[in-house]
């Protein structure tokens, strides 16, 4: 190992500190005090530290460098120096804040020099640099000064000319587009400056910006040159097609558009921007074929915020032509692209490209319409809750179940639509559908009121009337009858349709019904069934009848009231077979017109059976039928007035006469069980010898002539007068010629002529069975006289035998 010499290795070590700037303090010996320092040596000192920094590519050995320079200037900076160096100091200390990270203690000295010296290059940079700091914070506005302060302090050209360009850049972003294109033009009339051709082309996007493109047309031509750079050049180029295309020079937009796309060295954005002016120009002029062969002609690798436009003009287009399978692939294509913009996704063209997409489908009868609206507004409605293009989405889910009769899902789904939303002209089918559904779901309120805003905006509308007719359904629903009416009269006055005006006079007629106003309701329901038949079914014309057949039976206008009735009962039997025979047989009954009355009975006890009716109103009919002959009916109608297992319950009236219908029809048995009944109850003799003849008559009709020769023998025990007496004998001279005791018959036949000297009946017909029982008994003689008394007395009688 080699030995050093100790002073030369200290020799070494100061030379290399003094190279690197670093002078070193002497140890003090004590007693003896070094000289200090001038103000020349600490600045020279201060500025070799930050020569050696800005020269060092050791980022820590620079950083420590600048460090070491700080103080140093500053202790020569507050020794107050001349002039001379004071700014050159100032700007290095600044700079040296500023390398370190003290950005605050930076600005703050380079801001002291601009205000301390206000002139020079040193207040030149030191404004280029506070301005620098300003514009990279983005305030742009701040910044422009002391750019502008920059380039009009400094001497030389290169800090001039950026100052200049970066004070426009300024001026622009803060959106100063009158004051930017001024500076702007300051540059393109530099003609030493190297940013001209960047001023031409920022003049002209301004220009375009603000629409005027004449200007900026100008601008962006006068770069198409072979001088401009070829990026700058394809921006002109692209940018003037587009403005020529604004200022409908088409052949001028499509040439540079078209030379854009087909250029080669042109970057793809650049190509896919001048696709996009191309397509916006085409569809602009409604030319969507060309704008569709713009979009095939190829696919450029340009900004997927571009490539998302263009989708959405293909799709567009797609969709002008009617080929909506094709518009929907490109208006998908157009909201992926849209939503993976970064840093900041266009929302607003994916919503619309999603939009269009989902109106395409709509268009289409596409599936699932309500379930992708529902994922449309989940995506988008928070951030565009008025926009039409959401509620327009929204109507086409409530139109899909609308039509789809899904009534419930239709009314939420029209409640989610807000009509003001709108365009004026869909927001009457809103109003309309949504009052209808609610209406068909029971929220007749709520429907009432829709309606109402739909007539109230819409008088005109062609579905006016309908709105009409279920607003007043609406308003019976919930009870306000009066308002129905109004609206049903006002819907007739319309003159509308035969459905709707069969509609409104039927509630009408209920109206009226419910408010007991008959003459009304019959009117009504007269001008229902004046319509044209073909276009009122038959229910309704069955029910119409009916309640008129009600409104006259209530007004007592029996006649009619049948007439109508019968007429429903014809029309629709199922129906009214039951209901219109009851008031059919309850008129004729009112009336008391047998005749109808057994009709109407005998009708209803076909339909039903089950059917009830009044014992009084079957009594009346039965002695009705009897007394007209008709002992069926008779019997019918006072059988049903019985009540044989409470047989005191039923006048002995009803017993008697059926007992004698039932011997008119030969019914003897039916006879004798009533006549027992009868012959049970409490009466008097008379009456009690006139059922003991009808049950003679029964037993005689049954061959049961012992008992029949009883009955009437018990009849004459009675003593009754009359004709009862009369029968009562002529039924034991029946009952003997049975016997073949003519005398005895023949005795009792000439005791029944005799009580009746004047009868045309009884006297001729009991001579005559006499004369008959003397021959059979073989006295001739007397039967002859007989016979010649009957001729004589009775000579136009004829017996039941001829």
């Amino acid at each position: 190992m080699h030995l050093v010499n100790k002073s030369v290795i200290r020799l070494l070590v100061v030379t290399l500190i003094q190279l690197a700037g670093i002078n070193l303090i002497p140890a003090q010996v004590p007693g003896i005090v070094s000289p200090p320092e001038t103000d020349s040596e600490v600045y020279h000192r201060a500025n070799r530290y930050f020569n050696y920094a800005e020269k060092s590519r050791d980022l820590d050995d620079k950083r420590r460098a600048f460090r070491m320079s700080i103080p140093l200037f500053r202790e020569y900076l507050s020794n107050r120096p001349g002039e001379l160096l004071v700014q050159n100091a100032s700007y290095k200390l600044s700079m040296a804040l500023l390398l370190t990270g003290d950005r605050d203690g930076a600005e703050q000295g380079f801001s002291s020099i601009i205000q301390r010296f206000r002139t020079g290059e040193w207040v030149a940079l030191s404004a280029y640099r506070l301005a620098a700091q300003l514009y990279n914070r983005q305030d742009w506005l701040s910044a422009a000064p002391y750019f502008k302060v920059a380039a009009r302090e400094t001497g030389k050209d290169e800090l001039a000319h950026k100052s200049v360009f970066y004070e426009s850049r300024c001026l622009q972003m803060a959106g100063k587009n009158e004051d930017a294109i001024a500076r702007l033009g300051d540059i393109v009339k530099d003609t030493a400056n190297p940013y001209r051709d960047y001023a031409r082309l920022a003049m002209g996007e301004l220009h375009a910006r603000g629409g005027r493109h004449e200007q900026a047309l100008e601008a962006f031509e006068a770069l198409l040159i072979p001088s401009v750079a070829p990026q700058e050049r394809a921006q002109a180029l692209l940018a003037a097609g587009v403005s020529a295309a604004k200022l409908g020079q088409e052949a001028k937009a499509r040439g540079f558009l078209d030379s854009t796309i087909s250029s080669t060295g042109i970057q793809p954005r650049y190509k896919s921007r001048a696709q996009l002016a191309l397509m916006e120009m085409c569809f602009a002029r409604q030319q969507y074929e060309e704008a569709i062969r713009t979009f095939e002609t190829g696919e450029y690798l340009g900004e997927r915020s571009v490539l998302a436009k263009i989708a959405l003009i293909a799709g567009r287009s797609f969709v002008a032509l009617d080929r909506q399978k094709k518009a929907i692939a490109q208006f998908f294509n157009s909201e992926r692209l849209a939503l993976s913009v970064k840093p900041k996704p266009l929302r607003k063209v994916g919503f619309e490209a999603s939009y269009r997409r989902l109106n395409c489908f709509y268009r289409i009868n596409g599936a699932n319409i309500p379930t992708q609206v529902d994922a449309f507004a989940e995506a988008y409605e928070e951030e565009n809750l008025g926009s039409p293009w959401l509620h327009k989405a929204l109507l086409m889910k409530a139109e899909t179940l609308f039509h789809e009769a899904d009534g419930s899902r239709a009314a939420a789904a029209y409640n989610e639509v807000n009509p003001s939303a709108l365009p004026v002209e869909m927001r009457a089918d809103v109003y309309f559908k949504r009052g209808w559904c609610l209406a068909d779901t029971g929220e007749y309120g709520r429907a009432a009121q829709n309606l109402s805003s739909f007539l109230a905006t819409f008088p005109d509308h062609e579905r006016f009337s309908e709105a009409l007719a279920k607003r007043a359904y609406a308003y019976l629903k919930i009870g306000d009858r009066k308002s129905a009416l109004k609206d049903l009269q006002n819907l007739l006055e319309r003159t509308p349709e035969t459905d709707l005006a069969s509609f409104a006079y039927q509630y009408c007629g209920k109206i009226h019904r419910d408010e007991q106003r008959w003459p009304e309701m019959i009117t009504s329901y007269e001008k229902l069934l004046a319509l044209p038949g073909s276009e009122i079914d038959r229910k309704s014309r069955a029910d119409a009848q009916y309640w008129m057949g009600w409104g006259c039976y209530k007004q007592q206008k029996w006649t009619r009231a049948i007439t109508h009735f019968q007429q429903a009962r014809d029309l629709l039997p199922a129906r009214y077979r039951e209901p219109a025979g009851v008031h059919i047989v309850l008129s004729a009954y009112s009336l008391l017109d047998s005749d109808q009355l057994k009709e109407g009975v005998d009708q209803l006890l076909s339909d039903a059976p089950h059917q009830q009716f009044p014992a009084r109103m079957l009594t009346w009919l039965g002695l009705e039928r009897f007394s007209k002959g008709d002992y069926d009916g008779a019997n019918r109608f006072l059988g049903l007035a019985t009540s044989p297992e409470a047989p005191t319950q039923t006048d002995t009236l009803v017993w008697r006469h059926l007992a004698k219908a039932r011997l008119e029809i030969r019914d003897f048995e039916g006879a004798a069980a009533a006549l027992a009944i009868l012959l049970s109850l409490d009466q008097e003799d008379f009456w009690k010898a006139d059922a003991l003849l009808d049950q003679s008559h029964a037993l005689i009709g049954l061959q049961k002539w012992e008992e029949a020769h009883s009955s009437a023998g018990g009849g004459i025990a009675l003593n009754p007068s009359g004709t009862v007496q009369a029968g009562l004998y002529l039924a034991i001279a029946d009952i003997g010629m049975h016997r073949m005791d003519y005398e005895t018959a023949a005795a009792n036949y000439l005791k029944a002529s005799e009580l009746f000297i004047d009868d045309r009946e009884i006297k001729p017909l009991g001579l005559f069975r006499a004369a008959k029982a003397m021959e059979k008994g073989g006295n001739l003689e007397r039967a002859s006289r007989i016979r010649e008394q009957l001729q004589k007395e009775f000579p136009s009688w004829k017996s039941p035998e001829s």
